[in-house]
């Protein structure tokens, strides 16, 4: 690939240099409009190209005729109506506003703190609120003089989940502060309705939110306002991001070119990013699940999970090209700006290029396949499978994760390929030749972070629909995922906030428990609690007395589930067969029925990891280096990340801001006087 080029902000990163704004380019979107079903059927019929059976058509044909429709409910709302389903509430919500002539839109939802299910939803008159004021800066957007449907109607159904699962009506108001239209039951006639319904989609379609896409030289002179020379469409995006830079020194962004000096990829991260990183970087995933929505611009992100088990974000990107060079070039910059300091493990989406990428980028570093998209692609490839076999798919998901050997697993899938006759199969051959990578049993004993039958990371396709983040421009969509992060960020204070102040209920007399609950957080105490619960549902038997105890560990109510527990006292290590501190990070229940045994009343040291506990983020800064006499660009990017624990933790109260500016003033003054005091001799 050639010419490329990246723009980094002048702090002392070794990212290239700055180059002057780049020239942009437009592109216009590549719509494929696939032609409507309906509105194709109604068209021939028109022309007499549809022969309808009349035996069919008059019940004769073997059957009765289809049932009328049901009736509409000719209820008006009100306060205590139940429903089963917030959709069936709009539904119902939506009948009525038909009948008196009005349309209906979603509103506003909430979630719960403890599981971010939704409890309310609200379904408002398409004329609530008043129009929004545009931005006259935004240069992407055409600006149309039309008026605005919005006239500030209060009309709403508001309807809240109960103890009970259904969902019944809290809120309500009827009354609307506009004239109703004709009620819209009179609806027109099929072929003119078919053609209105051609119409709207094709509309809809014409509006279809932009893509970046690699431009071609002849392309780059016929179009003002995308991606190429004198564009508007990343010229707005390169400003937003010019503005967070100003506001916020630590933001970071580059930009890959291709050789016709379009813009291709893009990549930033901000401060929080980076000082997340240095917490929580040891199990990074590589989430490209936006791209699975092809109304959404090929967004893609570095997210990893914090000690509260809460999505964080890495550093973020754009790629309109998914070669594995672009992969690379991403995967470089990304490790640059987080000071090459690599992860334990990479998890991605399944894709060679992307293996190919982490290949080459990051190759100690222990890689996998999402385990998730590698079933979801498994959908369509193993369609005729699942369709001629219903039970299949269960059992093929029972191999994969539920096997604990090595040796288990080849059993279990030779016999289910055997089975099913499935021996040929490609797909299930090319899974089997790749199973290193994906089937969990080959990399059980390195550290993933994740809990089975815990809570799954949050997609990122799955936090742009929990935040209504919808792809208009670029620049929206950063503005958008930016405010949607401060959230998340929130709720991160939120549960130090529960740690501190929750006082967890012990479930056994084991002082273990008592340790771990002044330890871990709220979070990872409750599956810590869970696993020394279930301690009191196995046996153990001694096999070996030696330098190394070995014990074995078998469930009462299953006893050919067994595992082997390693206990060498001299080094004080303990080690089992399920590997659950190597994959997950805490120990299991099959170690804590050997603790017991052996009478050992504490966790020693070397198996809390701190990453799961209260004080994962307790590091103030990092030590004074041996050599100090290291480049001015090297010293002044060691303070600065330094500088930015110190920002994120000062702000955290108005009073604990007050203590770190003081704090700050004092040494600054200190340095001050110390320069003043030095004399450098020229030497930097």
């Amino acid at each position: 690939m050639d010419n490329i080029t990246a723009l980094a902000p002048s702090m002392g990163f070794d990212a290239g240099e700055v180059e002057a704004p780049i020239p942009i380019q437009s592109q216009e979107p590549h719509l494929d409009h696939q032609p409507i079903a309906a509105a194709a059927a109604a068209a021939a019929a028109d022309h007499g190209l549809l022969a309808v059976r009349s035996d069919v058509r008059d019940g004769v044909d073997g059957g009765d005729p289809p049932p009328p429709p049901p009736a509409p409910d000719p209820r008006e709302p009100a306060i205590g109506m139940e429903f089963e389903s917030p959709e069936a509430a709009r539904a119902f919500y939506a009948g009525y506003a038909e009948r008196a002539g009005f349309r209906v839109r979603n509103s506003k939802s909430f979630t719960s703190r403890v599981d971010d299910s939704v409890i309310m939803r609200r379904f408002v008159c398409s004329k609530q609120g008043r129009p929004t004021k545009k931005d006259p800066f935004d240069l992407t957007k055409k600006r149309r003089n039309r008026a605005s449907s919005r006239e500030g109607c209060k009309a709403m159904l508001q309807v809240n989940r109960r103890d009970t699962g259904r969902w019944a009506v809290s809120r309500c108001l009827l009354d609307h502060c506009h004239p109703l239209g004709a009620s819209f039951t009179d609806k027109p006639p099929p072929a003119a309705a078919a053609a209105a319904a051609a119409a709207a989609s094709q509309k809809k379609l014409s509006k279809k939110p932009w893509e970046l896409l690699a431009c071609t030289p002849a392309e780059s002179h016929s179009h003002q306002n995308g991606l190429g020379p004198g564009g508007g469409v990343a010229q707005s995006l390169l400003e937003y991001f010019k503005k967070m830079q100003a506001e916020n020194p630590a933001f970071f962004y580059s930009i890959q070119l291709d050789r016709n000096n379009c813009v291709q990829n893009v990549f930033w991260a901000d401060g929080r990013a980076r000082m997340s990183y240095s917490y929580f970087g040891d199990s990074v995933v590589f989430d490209t699940t936006c791209r699975k929505n092809k109304r959404l611009v090929p967004f893609a992100a570095f997210t990893g999970m914090n000690h509260h088990r809460q999505m964080i974000v890495f550093g973020c990107a754009f790629m309109t090209d998914e070669s594995e060079d672009s992969f690379a070039w991403l995967f470089d910059t990304w490790l640059m700006l987080m000071s090459r300091q690599k992860p334990a493990s990479f998890t991605t989406g399944y894709s060679e290029a992307v293996e190919a990428a982490a290949r080459k980028v990051l190759p100690d570093v222990r890689h996998r396949f999402c385990k998730r998209d590698v079933f979801s692609k498994s959908k369509e490839k193993l369609a005729d499978v699942y369709s001629a076999h219903p039970s299949f798919k269960a059992e093929l998901k029972k191999c994969v994760g539920e096997s604990e050997s090595v040796e288990e697993f080849e059993s279990s899938w030779n016999s289910l390929i055997e089975r099913y006759d499935l021996v040929e199969n490609i797909w299930l051959l090319k899974l089997y030749s790749i199973r290193h990578k994906w089937v969990p049993v080959f990399f059980k004993d390195k550290f993933f972070g994740e809990f089975s039958g815990g809570t799954k990371l949050e997609t990122m396709q799955k936090f742009f629909q929990r935040h209504s983040i919808t792809t208009t421009t670029l620049r929206d969509l950063v503005t958008q995922f930016d405010k949607a992060m401060a959230g998340q960020y929130e709720k991160e204070i939120q549960a130090d906030f529960a740690t501190i102040h929750t006082r967890p209920v012990m479930k056994t007399p084991s002082p273990l428990e008592k340790q771990a609950s002044d330890i871990y957080t709220k979070t990872i105490f409750e599956l810590f609690q869970d696993e020394l619960v279930e301690t009191s549902g196995f046996l153990t038997e001694k096999v070996d007395d030696g330098v190394t105890s070995i014990f074995r560990v078998i469930k009462v109510e299953d006893s050919s589930k067994t595992h082997v527990v390693k206990y060498n006292d001299s080094e004080k290590s303990i080690i089992c067969s399920c590997c659950k501190f190597e994959f997950s990070g805490i120990l299991c229940r099959h170690v804590f029925r050997v603790m017991m045994v052996l009478s050992i009343l504490s966790l020693p040291d070397s198996y809390i990891l701190k990453r799961w506990t209260r004080n994962a983020k307790s590091d103030a800064v990092s030590l004074i280096p041996s050599n100090c006499k290291k480049p001015l660009n090297w010293r002044s990017n060691d303070l600065f990340r330094d500088a930015i624990k110190f920002a994120e933790e000062g702000a955290t109260s108005a009073a604990i801001y007050k203590v770190a500016k003081g704090a700050l003033q004092k040494a600054f003054a200190e340095v001050l006087a110390s320069k003043k005091g030095c004399s450098f001799n020229g030497s930097r």
